[in-house]
């Protein structure tokens, strides 16, 4: 019940995020081909910049829970204000670092054309909200860490509402509004993170951490910045990894014989697939919040428990989403895109990552509980074999070498996932995240 009680709100925060993506694609479907592309990249792009924020998030986590654990509340909110402090930062210099390295990522990725163009006028825009999206990040990782995933899930129907009324506004151009295509969509991403930064503020004056806003608490302490980021690092490090490595597999896509329709459709298969992973982040932020909280009350054999229930009970629902992803792929694909050819290619990938669901549920969730307990750098390890060694090797080599295509890369994709379940399963079984400091 413990695992369920925390695990619904942040299951349904998924889903809403989820919601708020696939409808977000439906729109940009509208705008074409190059729209879709654009706007498959610019999400690459924009959370390789979220990725640095996890280096606090996962670190705030951490702290607050095993602070709450210990009843150290004093600590658990200092820890949040210089979160938010280092989140404030760090959003100001991603956000420029992205607007110089735009153009030379574009390159690299093989995007060209109109669809870079639009790649461009859309970052331009969303990027503005970083800064707000780092804050609110942070303080929803807070309240994760004191064991409330209701708070986040009532600020992201707020935030998708708004996020769903821009795009209609600002993309398509409704209710007389003037239709600004994709860039009105980074618009709309934008305010919505401002609005979700809003919200949160409300109820961090509510909740037993409204000191942190104190300028005692967000006053910047090397101590406290290194202790959260010693933490966090590792796990934004793997976050870079991932995303990173996404953009060097998207390279790998936009050579294969099927180009750019490979590259429209990944987005499509990725948005779809959500469907069926999204329970994964949920039972995540649920086994990361109890984790650490077991830790701090000095119970690592309840930890232990308490992780392995949110894994078993997550690979079961994950693993019947798999199911009904490969029975209805062409339904969910076709939601997206009625273009033959990209939608050929995006039932292909759905087909194929649904046998993955399983080892991917025990990946998310254990992963979550070892950086509860702040076992963080053995996770980053893994993800660092799995998609630089290889996955990305095994792309190029089934996808290109031996002309396989994009169906070639999903398989690269989906092997590479199984591997990394199996690998963090032995992580958490081997016990050593229960001697882990924060």
């Amino acid at each position: 019940m413990a695992v369920w009680r925390l695990a619904w709100p942040a299951v349904l925060t998924s889903a809403l995020m989820m919601t708020n993506s696939i409808l977000d694609r439906i729109f940009v479907g509208s705008l074409g081909r190059d729209a879709l592309a654009a706007a498959g990249v610019g999400g690459q792009i924009t959370f390789t910049v979220v990725s640095g924020s996890i280096a606090i998030t996962v670190g705030t986590t951490a702290l607050v829970a095993r602070f709450t654990g210990a009843g150290e509340m004093d600590n658990a909110t200092r820890a949040t204000g210089q979160s938010m402090a280092l989140g404030a930062v760090t959003g100001v210099a991603t956000m420029f670092l992205i607007y110089i390295l735009m153009n030379p990522l574009l390159a690299m990725m093989g995007v060209t054309g109109n669809a870079a163009a639009l790649c461009r006028a859309f970052l331009l825009y969303a990027l503005v909200g970083h800064i707000a999206g780092n804050v609110g990040s942070v303080l929803a990782a807070a309240f994760r860490g004191l064991g409330d995933t209701r708070s986040p899930l009532k600020v992201m129907l707020a935030a998708n509402a708004m996020h769903i009324l821009g795009d209609g506004t600002l993309m398509l151009g409704h209710w007389g509004f003037p239709k600004m295509g994709l860039p009105g969509g980074g618009l709309a991403m934008a305010i919505s993170l401002f609005t979700s930064m809003g919200l949160y503020f409300v109820i961090l004056l509510r909740s037993p951490l409204k000191e942190s806003v104190r300028w005692t608490y967000l006053a910047p302490s090397l101590h406290w910045a290194w202790r959260i980021l010693r933490v966090g690092i590792p796990a934004a490090l793997a976050a870079v990894i991932r995303s990173t490595a996404m953009l060097g597999f998207t390279a790998v896509l936009a050579r294969t014989i099927e180009g750019l329709n490979a590259v429209a459709a990944m987005p499509i298969g990725l948005t779809a697939e959500s469907l069926a992973f999204m329970p994964g982040m949920g039972f995540s932020v649920a086994a990361s919040a109890l984790v650490g909280q077991a830790l701090g009350a000095r119970s690592p054999r309840h930890a232990e428990r308490l992780g392995w229930a949110a894994s078993h009970q997550c690979a079961v629902v994950m693993s019947t989403m798999g199911v009904i992803l490969f029975l209805f792929a062409e339904f969910f694909a076709r939601i997206f895109t009625h273009d033959p050819a990209v939608l050929a290619i995006a039932v292909s990938y759905l087909r194929i990552m649904a046998i993955s669901e399983p080892m991917l549920a025990y990946n998310m969730v254990l992963t979550g509980g070892l950086q509860g307990a702040g076992d963080t750098i053995r996770p980053t390890v893994v993800t660092a074999i799995s998609f630089w060694v290889f996955r990305l090797p095994l792309a190029w080599l089934l996808a290109l070498q031996m002309r396989m295509g994009a169906s070639g890369a999903w398989v690269a994709m989906a092997a590479t996932t199984i591997l990394s379940g199996f690998m963090t399963i032995m992580l958490f079984r081997d016990g050593k995240w229960k001697r882990a400091k924060v």
